[in-house]
This record gives C-alpha cells, sequence and structure tokens, in this order.
C-alpha cells in the first residue's frame, strides 16, 4: 500500500470508529487507540476521563435525539437535503453493491461511519498484490470519485459536531478533522 494511503487509512478508520455509536467501553476505546492518527494523544487521554454513559448521552443527543432537534445528523441525505433515504443514500448504496457488500440491518447507507468504512474498504484492497494496473485505476478511481460524493461533506458534519459538543476533547478532535481537510490535499 502507497504510505500516503496507509495514513489516509489510519485517518478515517479512526473518525469512523468515532463516528459510530460507543455502545461498548472497552471495543470503543480499544479501536480509538488503535487507529489514533495524531501525535498529540491527549484529545484520546481527556475522552477515556469522562464517564461513558456522559459519552453516549452525549453522541445520542448529537446524532440521534435531542429535545429542541439534533443538531449534527450523521446521514448524508439528512444533513444535506433534509429527507431520508435521499439520493446520496441511494448513491452511496451503489457503490457499496459495487464490491457486493451490502448494509448492515437496521443502517442507513449513508451514516458517515458507513461511509468511512467503505473508503478503508477500498484503501484495503488496493494492498492486494494480484490485483492488474487495470483493477488498481479502477479502485483508485473509485475512492476518488466516493471521496468526492460521499465522504468530503464530513467536513460540515465535524463543523456541526465542533460547534455542538459539550465534550472538550470531542471539540479538540473535530477541529483536528477540520485542519486535516483545510490543509491536506486529498490525492488518490
Amino acid at each position: 500500500m502507497n504510505p500516503d494511503f496507509s495514513e489516509i487509512f489510519k485517518f478515517f478508520k479512526f473518525y469512523a470508529h468515532l463516528f459510530s455509536y460507543p455502545q461498548n467501553k472497552e471495543k470503543f476505546f480499544q479501536a480509538l487507540e488503535e487507529f489514533f492518527p495524531f501525535e498529540d494523544r491527549s484529545p484520546l487521554e481527556e475522552l477515556k476521563k469522562i464517564p461513558f454513559e456522559k459519552i453516549q448521552a452525549e453522541w445520542t443527543r448529537l446524532f440521534v435525539s435531542n429535545f429542541g432537534g439534533v443538531p449534527c445528523k450523521p446521514y448524508q441525505s439528512v444533513f444535506q437535503n433534509n429527507t431520508l433515504m435521499g439520493a446520496p443514500a441511494w448513491d452511496t448504496e451503489k457503490f457499496y453493491e459495487l464490491f457486493s457488500l451490502e448494509v448492515p440491518r437496521g443502517e442507513m447507507p449513508d451514516h458517515i461511519s458507513l461511509q468511512l468504512d467503505f473508503l478503508t474498504f477500498l484503501l484495503e484492497v488496493l494492498k492486494n498484490p494480484s490485483l492488474s494496473p487495470e483493477e488498481v485505476e479502477f479502485i483508485k478511481a473509485t475512492i476518488k470519485e466516493f471521496f468526492y460524493r460521499h465522504v468530503l461533506w464530513i467536513l460540515e458534519l465535524a463543523k456541526c459536531v465542533e460547534r455542538n459538543t459539550s465534550l472538550t476533547p470531542l471539540k479538540i478532535l473535530m477541529k483536528e478533522l477540520i485542519n486535516y481537510f483545510e490543509n491536506k490535499k486529498m490525492e488518490f
């Protein structure tokens, strides 16, 4: 795998876990530790100090249910078009079908965590040394197209979370995400 792709893989895998519901404390932090992409680990260490139930409550408040409205909807269709299963969801699902992948039961295809996981799946596929040059080019083109159509919106989602979260470490991690996108040229 191209070294740049390794860095991108780790970055997106970390945020795929961070945007997933924190159901199990040990698994949640184990995944964040494994893929933590930054030198300064203090935001992760500070996040670990917060009672896990508070993290779960914040996730729910930001993304699922909140009196007065959910501030940061983690679904591309809802975030961008204020509709469930809109065009971004159907288009995302078509990308998954290209690789015979199915959306897990009870999930919507355009949830940011699924989109990021799909992107990291494609980056993993590129590791396969038996791919032909044509297959490599097809996968790279798919990554680029998927990124610009279905992942780039994460920048606006991160800004929303940064504005609305009450957890300082999460605010810092969103700033890191924003900085990454604003200062890094994505080339696939």
